[in-house]
């Protein structure tokens, strides 16, 4: 299992978990949990339960974003506004918010005894972070065997007990959050780099995959173009930055997959089996889920019907994110930890997951 980046945008990760280890289990009878979970900024966070194979952590996970309020993830006054502005002109770390709330929340639910147990029972669990002074992507690898597969250039692996500060560090987004140290490295977002971990799941060995998303698939190419605002302008340059390679490593484990078939066609099954002994590549199923709506029209739509009910700084920040953007109201899409905005994610997730039920039977059922 893949979860992808997106901050707020997380909740929908949090639905469709409801649906598959709470909902999907009635019909198939088990709980289809992953041997491989692989997760980036947000999604490293939510992972952690998957991670744990904890089902009543993940109906917390929910019942967090249905309760959500922007205080209970980071904290920002007019006195950080003047800190922040002072500190661009000095050596001090530059941030915007306050990261001690979601810190403390992070830190007190970790499931950190349950995951030691599902890494004994095999599982391996993989965490994205940025190191920030290299620009590599390092990927901390929780497992019982030293992972002994490489990445493309890069790309750090480090084979390590994931801990909360390292699902914290992967969800570090600069310019609102500081980095964080772990060891001797400096870490932001896993999701600068990539944020939707598909290409290490593949190379530890999985042949069916579901990656959770939090991009909607098919965009509306007709939508007349907003005016083109700071709020725009940031909320579709973190967009650019969190497209990551997906497409191309999507498109890289289909090309594998045709490579096998036109083998088997022509020499015979063997040749499955050797391409694999050999080359290290198997045949791979992936399931995308994905929201099938736009999430910035959501934001959009709910911050003009329901606006959260905060002031000072924090409205302030928030009344800009939204700024003039109509519908491609990313920026806000992705700073909205309110339980309206993000409520209504949980719940389109899980029915967007409900909706997939028969591709999600097929990926978890079935057996090579």
């Amino acid at each position: 299992m893949v979860l992808a980046g997106g901050a707020a945008r997380g909740a929908y990760e949090a639905g469709v978990l409801r649906y598959l280890y709470h909902e999907l289990p009635r019909r198939i009878g088990f709980l289809p949990w992953p041997d491989i979970v692989a997760g980036a900024s947000v999604g490293a966070l939510n992972s952690s339960f998957v991670a744990g194979r904890d089902p009543d952590g993940l109906l917390w996970l929910s019942q967090v974003y249905k309760d959500l309020q922007l205080p209970d993830v980071f904290g920002v006054s007019y006195t950080d506004f003047f800190r922040t502005l002072r500190d661009a002109f000095g050596d001090s770390p530059f941030f915007i918010a306050d990261p001690e709330p979601l810190q403390k929340m992070a830190f007190r639910h970790f499931p950190k005894r349950l995951i030691r147990r599902s890494v004994e029972e095999g599982l391996t669990w993989i965490v994205g972070a940025t190191d920030l002074r290299t620009g590599f992507q390092v990927l901390f690898v929780d497992s019982q065997r030293v992972p002994d597969w490489g990445l493309r250039p890069g790309v750090h692996v480090v084979h390590t007990e994931i801990r909360s500060i390292h699902t914290l560090a992967s969800a570090a987004l600069p310019l609102l959050f500081p980095p964080i140290q772990v060891g001797d490295r400096l870490l932001v977002d896993g999701g600068l780099r990539m944020n939707t971990p598909l290409r290490p799941v593949v190379r530890a060995g999985a042949d069916r995959i579901i990656v959770l998303s939090l991009k909607r698939q098919e965009q509306d190419e007709v939508r007349t173009l907003q005016v083109p605002n700071l709020p725009f302008l940031v909320g579709k340059t973190i967009n650019a930055l969190w497209l990551d390679p997906i497409e191309q490593d999507l498109y890289d484990v289909q090309e594998i997959n045709r490579i096998i078939a036109w083998g088997v066609e022509r020499y015979g099954p063997e040749f499955a089996r050797r391409f694999e002994q050999d080359l290290r590549h198997r045949e791979v199923d992936v399931l995308f889920i994905a929201p099938s709506v736009d999430l910035g029209e959501i934001a959009a739509s709910i911050y003009a019907e329901r606006p959260p009910r905060v002031t000072g700084a924090l409205g302030s920040l928030l009344g800009w994110a939204a700024g003039d953007s109509g519908p491609d109201a990313d920026l806000l899409s992705y700073m909205y930890f309110d339980k309206e905005y993000t409520g209504t994610l949980e719940d389109l997730g899980y029915r967007d997951a409900q909706a997939l039920e028969e591709e999600i039977v097929k990926i978890v059922c079935s057996e090579r």
